[in-house]
C-alpha cells in the first residue's frame, strides 16, 4: 500500500500544472497556470466547439492589461484532417452574424498556415475596435452564424456565453463588467 501510495505521489509531482476547468452549458472554460522563479500568471481560456468542428473561443492572460483599455479577441479557430485544406483561407475573411438581428455583423480578416505536423489550421482576426462590439453581440445573442464567403461553416451556440467570459476574467484578475453596447 505504501508504494503504491508513493509511486501515486512521485506521479503527481512529476507531472506538470493541472488545469482547472468548468462549464457554463455550451461553454467550457479553463485555466492554465504560468510559474517562473520572478511571476506567477494564469492563462485563461474559454470556448465552444471542437469535436471536429471549429471553435469560438476567447483567451486572456493575467499578466496583460485587460478591460476597459483592452478586451479579449474572440475568434475562430479551425484544424483541418491530414490532407485537407481549413475552408478558411489567407488573406479572405469570415463574417459573423447574429441571431438578433440579421442585418448587422461583424467580419475580420483569415489567418491560415500548415503547423509542424503537416496539418492545415487557420483562424479569424478581428480588428482592434470590434474586441468590445463582438463580446457585446455574443452577450446579447443566442447563436453567430460564422461564414467564410457565401458559406456558412460553423453555427456557434451563445447558451452560456456570458457565464463563461465572467468566469474566465474573474480567474485571471479582470473586470467582468462589458458595458452596453
Amino acid at each position: 500500500m505504501r508504494l503504491i501510495f508513493a509511486a501515486c505521489a512521485a506521479a503527481l509531482a512529476a507531472s506538470p500544472a493541472l488545469a482547472d476547468y468548468w462549464n457554463y452549458k455550451d461553454w467550457h472554460v479553463a485555466t492554465e497556470p504560468h510559474e517562473t522563479e520572478q511571476d506567477s500568471h494564469l492563462t485563461c481560456r474559454a470556448w465552444t466547439g471542437g469535436d471536429g468542428d471549429p471553435l469560438l473561443a476567447l483567451e486572456v492572460f493575467s499578466g496583460d492589461a485587460g478591460p476597459p483599455d483592452v478586451y479579449p479577441m474572440a475568434k475562430v479557430q479551425e484544424y483541418a484532417p491530414r490532407h485537407y485544406p481549413t475552408l478558411m483561407q489567407q488573406g479572405g475573411t469570415v463574417d459573423f452574424i447574429f441571431d438578433f438581428d440579421r442585418s448587422f455583423s461583424l467580419s475580420a480578416g483569415i489567418n491560415s498556415w500548415i503547423n509542424e505536423e503537416g496539418l492545415a489550421e487557420a483562424e479569424s482576426a478581428l480588428r482592434f475596435q470590434d474586441h468590445l462590439v463582438m463580446l457585446q453581440a455574443m452577450k446579447q445573442g443566442s447563436w453567430v452564424e460564422i461564414w467564410a464567403g457565401n458559406d456558412m461553416f460553423y453555427e456557434a451556440s451563445l447558451s452560456g456565453f456570458t457565464a463563461a467570459y465572467g468566469k474566465m476574467m474573474d480567474e485571471c484578475g479582470f473586470s467582468l463588467a462589458l458595458p452596453a453596447g
